[in-house]
């Protein structure tokens, strides 16, 4: 019989996270064993013939944890070819930003991790971008099945304006930057910021995730859905939002709507303000979280290790003007 409240049900990786925040060659081997295994292999040419430099007089590992090939002669750290790459934040700063960013619903704040790490500002942003650009899902199979779509918009909230005029628009029509779903019931969300939701664009879209072979779709009753809905062989039926209908049997969007609602809170409730520049970036780290909900907290933090493999990304890039 298992005790109670003793942290015996937590993961090993979750067991050793708190350790790997606080010490950094805990972290160096924590993210070397998530991103290796057993079996470590060269960043440059993948071989295994590889070994740990040590310290000639301690016998330690030196002070910059390299390892070295035995086949291309080239020195690398756990760091080399992945988003990590030529950071000068600690690694235990990462473990505990890759911890937060997995385990959080509504994610983490750049001005939360500065806070707890004592990074500035600037660092702790540039390096939660890079965990987002790490949680991007590259090669993710088309979706099918039974498929909803749907559009929001995020963006500040109207001013209100002078007593007795109509209503200020809170979604369509206004500056607000809309982001488009395409959601498979029971299973994964693909969501993209579009620049308009004509139906050119969300069909483009659409084309990019969705089987529309093997898929039947399910829409509210936007004019731009029904072009699209004619190239799915299942078909396609929509529930009528204008005349206040919602679900009708099986027939409703509601799933999509509940992931737009996390997006919502989290742009609300933890950033507050997200410029367009940077909104796909925040979208796919809610996608990464939506996907992988049926994880443990410890098997995310492990894919968003393992997804960081391949990429990079510059500082100039996220600081580059949008033209």
């Amino acid at each position: 019989m298992s005790e109670i409240g003793n942290g015996t049900s937590k993961s090993q990786v979750i067991r050793d996270l708190p350790i790997a925040c606080a010490n950094e060659q805990a972290a160096v081997e924590f993210l070397e064993g998530k991103r290796w295994g057993d079996r470590p292999c060269c960043a440059h040419c993948s071989s295994e013939r590889v070994y740990k430099m040590l310290d000639a007089k301690s016998g330690e590992r030196n002070r910059r944890f390299l390892w070295r090939c035995h086949d291309c002669k080239k020195q690398y750290t756990v760091r080399v070819g992945t988003v990590l790459e030529e950071s000068k934040a600690p690694l235990r700063h990462w473990c505990y930003a890759l911890w937060r960013s997995c385990t959080s619903k509504k994610g983490a704040s750049a001005l939360e991790i500065s806070r707890q790490t004592g990074l500035s500002y600037k660092s702790a942003l540039f390096l939660m971008h890079r965990i987002r650009f790490a949680m991007t899902d590259t090669g993710a199979i088309k979706l099918h099945g039974t498929i909803e779509a749907d559009e929001t918009y995020v963006g500040g909230r109207p001013r209100p304006g002078r007593i007795g005029d109509p209503p200020a628009p809170v979604g369509r029509g206004t500056k607000k930057t809309p982001v488009f779903a395409a959601i498979q019931r029971a299973g994964e969300v693909r969501a993209r910021v579009v620049p308009d939701v004509t139906a050119q664009n969300l069909r483009a879209v659409m084309d990019e995730v969705v089987d529309k072979d093997r898929s039947r779709l399910m829409t509210d009753d936007f004019r731009s859905y029904r072009a699209i809905g004619r190239t799915f062989k299942g078909g396609h039926e929509w529930v009528k939002h204008s005349y206040g209908e919602y679900s009708r049997g099986d027939v409703h969007c509601n799933t999509a709507e509940s992931f737009f609602s996390l997006v919502k809170r989290g742009m609300y409730g933890v950033y507050h303000n997200v410029s367009k520049k940077h909104l796909h970036r925040y979208v796919a780290e809610f996608e990464f979280r939506f996907n992988r909900r049926t994880m443990d907290d410890g098997e995310r933090v492990v894919a968003a290790i393992v997804g960081s493999q391949g990429k990079r990304l510059l500082y100039r890039e996220p600081i580059a003007k949008v033209q």
